[in-house]
């Protein structure tokens, strides 16, 4: 009996602990103190074999915040596995979480379930297509551009959002050294704004505090200069008499703030005219011309979670009414930190875009005239992986420049890396097909050689059994296209490529003629070079166009056989006298053979030229016989007989 009284007072005790753990994770969850309130859930959870779909999804949701994706993973699948029809933000944190830790292909059965029971067809058209781009990136050989270089100033707390400002560089950090007190959500300092000096091949020196007139008890964040004054725009908490303001739910919300800085101090601090207690608004950037203040909110009637918007900077700096960016940058996720390059590109970071997991940084071109934005890329390997990466900005060159990631070869939470990036690759796609000329068969293992306008060799391929063959050609290049292979005549053509990358030339294709094709036997049983008909001008031997293009298939021939010997005969019909007939065909083949030795043919090769006139007729019409021009064209011919090969 008293074993058992042990036993109950054990038993009771143990339920009264793991309730008092879960209600202190609850109570931490609704201070959005996610660090300590994932540690508080994951240790109730541990310690039960049946938990909640609720409690499940908190727990999911803590530790998706503090960026723990494989213990959020495990516990969203979990709840998913009790109830496949979770709540729009359950189900994309999951979505997301699956494919930090590259679950790739769960990751989209998954959405694109969610997607087809909700009728989406939109999103599901835009993530199909994106879905694909992102696995030719993921599947694709090809080299990335980015080459990044950790900073020597990081430290082991959050340090991101890098802002270029003449000779130094500007970034948000959580390390200590701003007497702030923790920020629940991670447990680390409210963040503040720092400034490095910048030294050769992009390093940093010298972090500091960048100004005391900025400096608040809470957050100081992510910062944009208007490159055409000295009007600077920056994100803080939202505060009054230094304590936060808290929206319904308990939240404090970031707002904008504008002032003009001179001599490294802030002056003239004002909000700006959109900002609320109800939703945040920061990440400021300005377009290089300064016509632009481009920055995030999760403002109403936005695409998803939080969205980029812009506006008009107006010539005495009045801003004009926020305006979004768009279906094409703005997603159900998180769209934010953008950035316009000087050359137009457009570049944010984004969780709503098929990424490589967390958010991944992606570009787009900016069109000022229209305010429009083209179809989004992802930027790619290395600048990307599965975990954050975003806050990206370049240098005026656009070759080099900085970014943030809490990848894991970091020295601590965000980590600020210098990256340079080699100048953008165009090629072309050249292909085609060969036949052979007499039977349209295609020809395998025809060698294909490219060489370029000087007449070097580029490449050299080799058709497979379909007699195709496929090429990578730089753009706007002229190249030389010539087809070989044994027992047939080389051929060759030229084409040139276009200025699209990844593009695709019109098909070069060739139709190759087997030597032996031209070697013919005649009704007299002589082997010779098969010809087109040799064409004479009336009572004349002279080789005209149409002849020098006939004879220049015997060139191709007896070149292709550099030993052959020939003796050329020249015949014309019975109209006309003998003696004038003889004497015309002898004229005639003796200029076709002088035309042979013209290009190329040693004397020594052709042991003959005569002309036989009408004495060698093929058929009936001989002098008094009435016959038709047909019948007399039978006996005007040329025959190159061949005597050796």
């Amino acid at each position: 009996m008293k074993l058992l009284i042990r036993l109950y007072i054990l038993f009771f005790a143990a339920t009264c602990f793991a309730q008092g753990s879960l209600s202190k994770a609850e109570r931490l969850y609704n201070k959005n103190a996610f660090k300590a309130a994932a540690s508080a859930y994951n240790e109730y959870i541990d310690n039960h074999s049946s938990v909640s779909e609720e409690i499940l999804l908190k727990a999911a949701t803590a530790n998706y915040h503090i960026n723990e994706n494989r213990k959020a993973t495990e516990l969203y699948r979990r709840a998913y596995n009790q109830n496949s029809s979770l709540e729009k933000e359950n189900l994309y944190r999951y979505v997301q979480s699956l494919r930090s830790v590259r679950e790739y292909e769960k990751a989209d059965e998954v959405y694109l379930r969610f997607l087809e029971q909700n009728n989406m067809n939109a999103v599901k058209e835009r993530f199909s297509k994106e879905r694909d781009s992102f696995y030719a990136i993921l599947n694709s050989e090809k080299p990335s551009r980015y080459t990044l270089t950790n900073s020597t100033i990081n430290s082991e707390y959050s340090d991101f959002g890098p802002v270029l400002y003449q000779d130094s560089l500007l970034f948000s950090s959580s390390r200590p050294g701003a007497a702030k007190e923790l920020y629940l959500w991670n447990e680390q300092p409210f963040l503040s704004l720092f400034v490095a000096q910048k030294a050769e091949n992009g390093t940093l020196e010298n972090p500091k505090l960048l100004s005391k007139q900025i400096k608040s008890d809470f957050h100081d964040a992510t910062i944009a200069f208007n490159p055409t004054n000295n009007v600077v725009y920056f994100a803080s908490s939202n505060t009054e008499k230094r304590k936060l303001i808290l929206d319904n739910n308990r939240n404090n919300q970031f707002v904008l703030y504008k002032a003009i800085m001179e001599d490294g101090k802030i002056k003239n601090k004002e909000e700006l005219f959109f900002n609320s207690k109800e939703y945040s608004v920061g990440h400021p950037s300005v377009s290089p011309d300064g016509k632009y203040l481009f920055f995030a909110s999760d403002m109403p009637g936005g695409y998803g979670e939080a969205d980029i918007y812009y506006s008009e900077i107006y010539s005495d700096g009045m801003l004009s009414e926020p305006k979004n960016a768009g279906a094409q940058i703005n997603t159900e996720g998180n769209d934010f930190f953008p950035f316009l390059a000087t050359d137009g590109s457009f570049y944010f970071s984004s969780n709503g875009h098929v990424g490589f997991g967390g958010l991944d940084i992606f570009e787009a071109k900016f069109d000022k005239t229209t305010q429009n934005f083209s179809e989004v890329k992802n930027i790619g390997k290395v600048a990307n992986t599965s975990y954050d990466d975003f806050s990206i900005i370049f240098n005026k060159d656009n070759t080099s420049g900085y970014l943030a990631s809490n990848r894991p070869d970091g020295k601590g939470d965000d980590d600020i890396y210098f990256f340079t990036r080699k100048p953008l690759t165009c090629n072309q796609t050249v292909s085609g097909n060969v036949k052979d000329l007499k039977n349209n068969t295609n020809l395998s293992e025809v060698s294909i050689t490219i060489r370029d306008s000087t007449n070097t060799v580029i490449q050299t391929v080799s058709t497979d059994a379909t007699g195709t063959f496929k090429v990578t050609i730089p753009c706007n290049t002229k190249v030389i296209v010539t087809a070989n292979k044994p027992d047939y005549f080389e051929q060759t053509k030229e084409t040139k490529t276009g200025n699209k990358d990844e593009g695709t030339t019109p098909p070069v294709n060739f139709k190759l003629e087997k030597a032996k094709d031209m070697i013919v036997k005649d009704e007299e049983g002589f082997e010779k070079i098969k010809m087109d008909p040799i064409y004479f001008e009336y009572d004349k031997a002279n080789i005209t166009p149409q002849a020098a293009q006939a004879l220049d298939g015997a060139v191709k021939l007896m070149n292709f056989y550099p030993d052959m010997i020939i003796k050329i005969e020249a015949h014309t019909d019975s109209r006309g006298s003998d003696k004038y007939n003889r004497s015309l065909s002898d004229k005639r083949a003796k200029a076709t053979q002088q035309y042979l030795y013209s290009q190329g043919i040693a004397q020594n090769r052709i042991v003959s030229a005569i002309g036989y006139g009408e004495s060698r007729l093929l058929n009936a019409c001989k002098n008094g016989v009435k016959c038709t021009d047909q019948e007399h064209e039978k006996n005007r011919r040329s025959n190159f007989i061949i005597l050796k090969k």
